[in-house]
């Protein structure tokens, strides 16, 4: 429809126009127009007329509705909100900006260093990034309290971080454990190393084993202590060639020392294990569940492995038996799908040998799955058919040593537990970025590694308030959902408001977990 005049002419030469609504029609093939209504005489119509009809029309029209109300309204900018309040909760639960701010009481630093260690920690859990880039990463987040941070800022707050790392970790200790009545009756202890790009500070970046398969650059070795809940305690940095099994000592005199944890299980993967731990560990009153190295070491080799006796089923992937030697115990674990994917994997290789063989390719010097399962005989590679058997035993078992009276099968399970440790590294190292490290002064590298260590602790401890609640969803999928919720701030006849957008999916559960309300739809600002 449209709008026209229509003029008539008159008798006397006078004229008069005429405002019509019009539609365009076909009738008969032909397209004709016709009269929807006439709005009245122009003339009058342009002395207000016109002006209150299209008022009385724009209350049918929700476009014209939207462009008036807009009149007065003026968006300005939609930035992320739901999680900065959730974390900006935890960051205080566990009660670091208390021990933040105790630690800053014996100084008198001018800038805002609690600010800045919690928008760094925060975007470790949110967008990971160089420090560069969480300045940048600011202007995308509602968080009124950190407009005054600058660059240099979050460099100095990791110096300040560092220097007190032992007094911070201590308090976080000890909040974590009254919030969730942590049960330390057993502590995990692994390792991982986390490769610098660039020098690295000098003494501390030190090329070694590499788990990252990157020797090429220098790393430092990082350990951790879990709870038996997967809640992290304590971590710790060690020069990049730094052998893992001379880092138990420290980690230990973290253990007795800073936490004054007594009576406790240590539980550690077999590259810890070597016979002056095992005696610090008796020394200090600590049981422990190791793994031990089944080949290298006789008496495993030898005896333990041919322990006689059936296994007992404990999980359908794990079965035990136990024995003990020379007043030490053992535990023999055995996982039949494990032992199917070792057999399948080593006849795979004994027959891609035995085709290298054939065409005669093998080196007389043997390197890598030759010198595991072949051997020279006058002058030529041949299969070992003796070694190729011995592997066999091996096939699908781990075995432990404990100090412990656990029943075996306990024994096997907390051992099992050591996936925890293994993803907390991978969550550092792929969640968090916790690596490359691009800073080179040792304190600025301490600074970064504890920062992601408590970006960990925040998450670790999101994730154990949504079990309590019996959220079944994970704790990224809960932090995805309320990354969504958003603040846009609103000038409205000139007065500032800030609207938050509706929860989506299961970021309600968060609000709940931490004990915070969910904020007013509409706020004056």
């Amino acid at each position: 429809m449209f709008t026209r005049t229509k003029t008539f002419h008159r008798q006397d030469g006078s004229r008069r126009q005429y405002l019509q609504i019009v539609k365009t029609c076909r009738e008969r093939g032909k397209v004709r127009q016709k009269v929807v209504c006439n709005l009245g005489r122009v003339e009058e119509l342009h002395h207000g007329g016109v002006d209150t009809l299209i008022e009385g029309l724009a209350k049918f029209s929700e476009k014209l509705t939207v462009i008036d109300a807009g009149k007065d309204l003026l968006a300005h900018e939609a930035k992320e909100y739901g999680s900065v309040l959730i974390f900006h909760r935890l960051f205080e639960s566990v009660g670091l900006t208390e021990s933040i701010a105790r630690c800053l009481a014996q100084h008198h630093h001018l800038i805002p260093v609690t600010d800045a260690l919690c928008a760094m920690v925060l975007n470790r859990i949110l967008a990971p990034g160089s420090k560069l880039r969480v300045y940048e990463w600011l202007q995308e987040v509602y968080a009124p309290s950190w407009a005054s941070l600058k660059l240099h800022h979050l460099y100095r707050s990791l110096d300040v971080l560092a220097q007190h790392k032992e007094e911070i970790e201590q308090a976080l200790y000890a909040q974590v454990r009254n919030l969730f009545d942590l049960n330390l009756n057993v502590v995990f202890y692994d390792t991982t190393s986390v490769y610098f790009e660039g020098r690295g500070p000098e003494g501390m970046a030190q090329r070694g084993f590499s788990k990252d398969k990157r020797p090429d650059l220098k790393q430092v070795v990082i350990g951790i202590l879990l709870t038996e809940e997967g809640i992290p305690i304590g971590c710790e940095v060690f020069p990049g060639n730094t052998y893992d099994g001379t880092t138990v000592k420290t980690m230990l005199a973290m253990l007795s020392g800073r936490f004054k944890l007594g009576k406790i299980i240590f539980v550690a993967d077999r590259g810890m294990v070597s016979e002056k731990n095992l005696s610090l560990l008796e020394a200090e009153g600590y049981q422990y569940i190791v793994g031990v190295k089944m080949r290298q070491l006789r008496q495993v080799r030898d005896t333990v492995l041919a322990t006689p006796g059936r296994y007992r089923q404990v999980e359908d992937n794990l079965k035990v038996k136990e024995t003990t030697v020379a007043g030490t115990r053992y535990v023999i674990c055995f996982n039949p799908q494990e032992a199917d994917k070792d057999r399948e994997d080593r006849d795979a290789i004994v027959a891609n040998l035995e085709r290298k063989l054939h065409g005669r390719t093998l080196s007389k010097v043997l390197t890598g799955d030759a010198k595991r399962f072949c051997r020279l005989c006058a002058g030529e590679a041949v299969l070992n058919q003796d070694k190729i058997a011995k592997e066999a035993r091996y096939d699908g078992k781990y075995v432990l040593r404990t100090t412990t009276t656990l029943p075996s099968e306990d024994v096997a399970r907390a051992y099992k537990q050591l996936w925890m440790v293994e993803r907390a590294f991978r969550d550092l190292k792929n969640i968090f970025k916790i690596r490359p490290v691009f800073h080179w002064t040792p304190s600025r590298v301490h600074g970064h590694i504890f920062v992601c260590f408590l970006a960990f602790l925040l998450t670790a401890t999101l994730a154990r308030r949504l079990s309590e609640q019996g959220v079944k969803e994970s704790v990224h999928e809960v932090i995805r959902d309320v990354r969504r919720m958003k603040a846009v701030t609103l000038e409205v006849k000139h007065e500032a408001y800030l609207l938050r957008t509706e929860l989506k999916g299961s970021a309600h559960h968060a609000f709940r977990a931490v004990g915070l309300r969910v904020p007013s739809q509409v706020q004056r600002v």
